[in-house]
């Protein structure tokens, strides 16, 4: 029997476990060559790694046997039961009182779950189905392994290696950086203009103006603004000039 038919008949599982919650009280007990239930784990526990289901799974017309998983707490008609990686399926060998599969929980997310035990007989299409609920799954998450540090030699940390046991250290020998001879610095005298540089030729400082060169650019700068001013004027009058012209050729045109 495939998987696929418990899909097909899950109304008839929802009826099947509605009868079996409301008739436990006046249900005749089971034969013992017809007995399906999980013993272990039973309604309620807590579980974690990989599980041992016990349980029992006769008939006299036996034919295989499986086990679903799904999420939730309790069993409802529109339960989503696991049916594409059941926890055992197809097991023709009945167990009585020893273990019906082993669940790796590990395989699936903390939370809750139901298992349903289905057992199947011959001539008759809709299994015998036995319920266990609000199944806690508890694993504590994977600690990851920490890679060892290689420890550092005494080469790579900058450290000396310890003399032979008995020989007298010698102290290492510190090179002292060489000390910068100041360079004199340059005093210019009186009424001089220039000072000499590394080379021995004369430098001008940038603190001294000359005045002869402030007059210069003081005449270039007025003879540029009056350059500037006649151009502008003569602009003007060659403007007037030919609005002028163009009055007369229009007083002409209109005669």
């Amino acid at each position: 029997m495939q998987p696929i038919k418990v899909l097909r008949y899950g109304a008839i599982l929802a009826l099947i476990f509605w009868l079996a919650s409301v008739g436990q009280g006046w249900a005749a007990p089971l034969t013992q060559d017809r007995v399906w239930m999980i013993s272990y784990p039973q309604d309620g526990s807590t579980i974690s790694g990989v599980v041992a289901i016990q349980g029992t799974a006769t008939h006299p017309s036996f034919v295989s046997y499986g086990i679903l998983y799904a999420s939730g707490d309790t069993v409802t008609g529109s339960t989503l039961w696991r049916q594409d990686d059941p926890i055992i399926w197809n097991n023709q060998t009945m167990v009585v009182n020893g273990t019906l599969a082993t669940w790796d929980t590990t395989t699936v997310p903390n939370g809750k779950y139901v298992l349903a035990l289905v057992v199947y007989e011959v001539g008759n299409e809709t299994p015998n189905v036995y319920f266990v609920q609000n199944l806690t799954v508890q694993n504590e998450p994977a600690t990851p392994t920490p890679e060892p540090t290689p420890e550092a030699t005494p080469t790579e940390i900058g450290v000396t290696p310890l003399p032979p046991e008995g020989a007298v250290p010698i102290a290492p020998t510190i090179e002292q950086p060489p000390t910068a001879t100041p360079r004199p610095t340059p005093t210019l005298s009186p009424g001089a203009t220039s000072v000499p540089n590394d080379t021995g030729e004369d430098e001008t400082p940038k603190t001294i103006i000359s005045i002869d060169a402030v007059k210069e650019a003081f005449k270039t700068g007025a003879q540029l603004a009056i350059m500037l001013y006649v151009i502008g004027g003569l602009y003007v009058a060659v403007k007037a000039a030919v609005r002028y012209a163009l009055r007369l050729q229009r007083k002409n045109q209109g005669r």
